[in-house]
Protein backbone atom coordinates (compact mmCIF):
# COMPACT_ATOMS: atom_id res chain seq x y z
CA UNK A 1 0.00 0.00 0.00
CA UNK A 2 2.60 2.59 0.43
CA UNK A 3 2.85 5.43 -1.90
CA UNK A 4 -1.57 5.67 -1.43
CA UNK A 5 -2.40 9.22 -1.56
CA UNK A 6 -5.14 9.95 0.94
CA UNK A 7 -4.01 13.92 1.26
CA UNK A 8 -6.01 14.38 -2.33
CA UNK A 9 -8.93 12.56 -2.54
CA UNK A 10 -11.92 15.15 -2.84
CA UNK A 11 -14.93 12.56 -3.02
CA UNK A 12 -16.76 9.95 -1.83
CA UNK A 13 -16.10 7.92 -4.90
CA UNK A 14 -12.46 7.84 -4.80
CA UNK A 15 -12.59 6.82 -1.21
CA UNK A 16 -14.58 4.44 -2.39
CA UNK A 17 -12.04 2.80 -4.86
CA UNK A 18 -8.79 2.85 -3.02
CA UNK A 19 -6.82 0.06 -1.47
CA UNK A 20 -7.38 0.53 2.57
CA UNK A 21 -8.36 -1.95 5.37
CA UNK A 22 -11.03 0.43 6.49
CA UNK A 23 -11.94 2.68 3.27
CA UNK A 24 -14.62 1.68 1.06
CA UNK A 25 -15.85 -1.73 3.04
CA UNK A 26 -19.35 -1.26 2.88
CA UNK A 27 -20.95 -4.52 4.83
CA UNK A 28 -23.78 -3.23 5.96
CA UNK A 29 -26.06 -5.04 9.04
CA UNK A 30 -29.24 -6.06 8.21
CA UNK A 31 -32.23 -4.01 8.26
CA UNK A 32 -33.19 -5.11 12.39
CA UNK A 33 -29.21 -4.27 13.25
CA UNK A 34 -29.72 -0.84 11.33
CA UNK A 35 -32.49 0.19 12.85
CA UNK A 36 -31.65 -0.82 16.46
CA UNK A 37 -28.14 1.14 15.80
CA UNK A 38 -29.94 4.29 14.86
CA UNK A 39 -31.75 4.70 18.37
CA UNK A 40 -28.75 3.09 20.37
CA UNK A 41 -25.31 4.79 18.41
CA UNK A 42 -24.26 7.90 18.81
CA UNK A 43 -23.20 9.94 15.60
CA UNK A 44 -20.43 12.64 15.71
CA UNK A 45 -18.67 14.94 12.93
CA UNK A 46 -15.21 14.63 12.51
CA UNK A 47 -12.39 16.76 13.18
CA UNK A 48 -9.63 15.58 12.01
CA UNK A 49 -9.33 11.98 10.07
CA UNK A 50 -5.63 10.74 10.37
CA UNK A 51 -4.38 7.76 8.22
CA UNK A 52 -0.83 5.88 9.07
CA UNK A 53 -1.39 2.74 6.18
CA UNK A 54 1.40 3.96 4.13
CA UNK A 55 3.77 3.90 6.69
CA UNK A 56 3.38 8.00 7.19
CA UNK A 57 0.88 10.03 8.93
CA UNK A 58 -1.68 11.40 6.21
CA UNK A 59 -4.39 13.83 6.26
CA UNK A 60 -7.35 12.08 4.26
CA UNK A 61 -8.97 14.57 2.55
CA UNK A 62 -7.09 17.79 3.22
CA UNK A 63 -9.80 19.50 0.62
CA UNK A 64 -12.57 18.37 2.10
CA UNK A 65 -14.24 19.86 5.88
CA UNK A 66 -14.10 17.35 8.19
CA UNK A 67 -17.07 18.42 9.20
CA UNK A 68 -18.83 16.83 6.56
CA UNK A 69 -17.93 13.19 8.00
CA UNK A 70 -20.24 11.72 9.91
CA UNK A 71 -19.39 8.71 12.05
CA UNK A 72 -22.25 6.62 13.90
CA UNK A 73 -20.58 4.27 16.49
CA UNK A 74 -23.66 1.40 17.03
CA UNK A 75 -23.45 -1.61 19.47
CA UNK A 76 -23.04 -3.60 15.94
CA UNK A 77 -22.13 -2.00 13.54
CA UNK A 78 -19.69 1.62 12.57
CA UNK A 79 -20.60 3.73 10.11
CA UNK A 80 -18.35 7.04 8.20
CA UNK A 81 -20.41 8.98 5.55
CA UNK A 82 -19.28 11.74 3.62
CA UNK A 83 -21.92 14.19 2.88
CA UNK A 84 -21.78 16.02 -0.63
CA UNK A 85 -24.16 18.42 -1.71
CA UNK A 86 -27.52 17.60 -0.30
CA UNK A 87 -26.68 13.58 0.48
CA UNK A 88 -24.70 11.56 2.59
CA UNK A 89 -22.66 8.42 1.19
CA UNK A 90 -21.14 5.76 2.89
CA UNK A 91 -17.36 5.50 3.09
CA UNK A 92 -17.07 3.22 5.63
CA UNK A 93 -19.92 0.52 7.04
CA UNK A 94 -18.82 -2.80 8.63
CA UNK A 95 -20.89 -4.79 10.98
CA UNK A 96 -18.53 -5.65 14.16
CA UNK A 97 -18.78 -6.95 17.99
CA UNK A 98 -18.02 -5.13 20.92
CA UNK A 99 -15.34 -7.96 22.56
CA UNK A 100 -13.70 -5.88 25.52
CA UNK A 101 -14.48 -2.31 27.33
CA UNK A 102 -11.73 -0.84 29.75
CA UNK A 103 -12.43 2.45 31.87
CA UNK A 104 -9.76 4.23 33.52
CA UNK A 105 -6.87 2.25 32.29
CA UNK A 106 -3.52 4.60 32.27
CA UNK A 107 -4.04 8.31 32.45
CA UNK A 108 -7.49 8.41 33.15
CA UNK A 109 -8.08 11.47 31.31
CA UNK A 110 -6.39 10.83 28.28
CA UNK A 111 -8.10 7.30 27.99
CA UNK A 112 -11.20 7.49 29.68
CA UNK A 113 -13.13 4.52 28.75
CA UNK A 114 -12.13 2.57 26.02
CA UNK A 115 -14.80 -0.12 23.99
CA UNK A 116 -12.69 -2.43 21.93
CA UNK A 117 -14.09 -4.39 18.57
CA UNK A 118 -13.45 -6.56 15.89
CA UNK A 119 -15.34 -5.90 12.63
CA UNK A 120 -16.43 -8.31 9.89
CA UNK A 121 -12.90 -7.90 8.06
CA UNK A 122 -11.86 -9.32 11.78
CA UNK A 123 -9.82 -6.20 12.21
CA UNK A 124 -9.47 -4.42 15.89
CA UNK A 125 -11.30 -0.58 16.49
CA UNK A 126 -10.98 1.15 19.78
CA UNK A 127 -13.78 3.65 20.58
CA UNK A 128 -12.10 5.62 22.82
CA UNK A 129 -14.30 8.25 24.55
CA UNK A 130 -15.33 10.23 27.90
CA UNK A 131 -12.20 11.50 27.66
CA UNK A 132 -13.08 15.39 28.87
CA UNK A 133 -11.53 17.55 27.84
CA UNK A 134 -9.74 15.79 25.35
CA UNK A 135 -11.65 14.74 21.96
CA UNK A 136 -13.21 11.40 21.49
CA UNK A 137 -11.27 9.02 19.07
CA UNK A 138 -11.74 6.27 16.71
CA UNK A 139 -9.05 4.17 15.86
CA UNK A 140 -8.74 1.16 13.11
CA UNK A 141 -5.85 -1.03 13.40
CA UNK A 142 -4.57 -3.02 10.04
CA UNK A 143 -4.01 -6.81 10.64
CA UNK A 144 -1.22 -6.61 12.22
CA UNK A 145 -2.03 -4.56 14.92
CA UNK A 146 -0.67 -1.53 13.58
CA UNK A 147 -3.08 1.79 14.09
CA UNK A 148 -3.75 2.92 10.35
CA UNK A 149 -6.66 5.51 11.05
CA UNK A 150 -7.26 7.54 13.92
CA UNK A 151 -10.55 10.07 13.30
CA UNK A 152 -10.82 12.36 16.16
CA UNK A 153 -14.65 13.57 16.80
CA UNK A 154 -16.37 16.15 17.63
CA UNK A 155 -16.42 16.47 21.26
CA UNK A 156 -19.70 16.58 22.86
CA UNK A 157 -19.15 17.54 25.83
CA UNK A 158 -19.39 20.95 26.79
CA UNK A 159 -16.30 22.98 27.05
CA UNK A 160 -15.95 26.23 29.31
CA UNK A 161 -14.77 29.14 27.50
CA UNK A 162 -12.72 31.57 29.80
CA UNK A 163 -15.11 34.41 30.92
CA UNK A 164 -13.54 37.84 29.33
CA UNK A 165 -15.06 40.73 31.49
CA UNK A 166 -14.69 44.30 30.36
CA UNK A 167 -14.66 47.64 32.14
CA UNK A 168 -15.62 50.95 30.91
CA UNK A 169 -14.18 53.89 31.97
CA UNK A 170 -15.76 56.93 30.77
CA UNK A 171 -14.66 60.50 32.35
CA UNK A 172 -16.65 62.24 35.24
CA UNK A 173 -17.86 65.57 33.62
Amino acid sequence: MSGMDLVHISSAAELLTIEHPHFGRIHPPGLLKTTIGTFTGTSQKAVVIADYSSGIRQTVAVQIDPGNFMITIASSYVLVTLKEGASRHPVIHKTWKMVGQRKGEGVTEFFGTVSTYIDSDGLKWEHRFERSPHEDELIGFESKGEEVLIITLESIYPTTAPIVSGILLTPSP
